[in-house]
């Protein structure tokens, strides 16, 4: 059985020179913004969907939280 999980949420997109986006930068863990580790995933691992209804876009990668935090980038 799947489980999903939020893990964090979606802070910037990294575009291509010609404008097309490559990856983003998710904000993963953390509590009101402190202690929060930035994580680049690329497009290709993503799977975003639209809830017309409800008005959201909500964005879904078949990773753990752990698996996620072991990938960050330092700032």
């Amino acid at each position: 059985a799947i489980e999903w999980e939020r893990v964090g949420e979606v802070n910037d997109l990294v575009m291509s020179p010609g404008g097309e986006v490559n990856a983003v930068l998710l904000d993963i863990g953390g509590f009101l913004g402190i202690g929060e580790d930035h994580v680049r995933v690329d497009m290709e691992s993503l799977n975003i969907q639209r809830d017309a209804e409800a008005g959201e876009v909500r964005v879904y990668v078949d990773m753990t939280e752990e698996s996620l935090k072991a990938m960050k980038e330092t700032k």
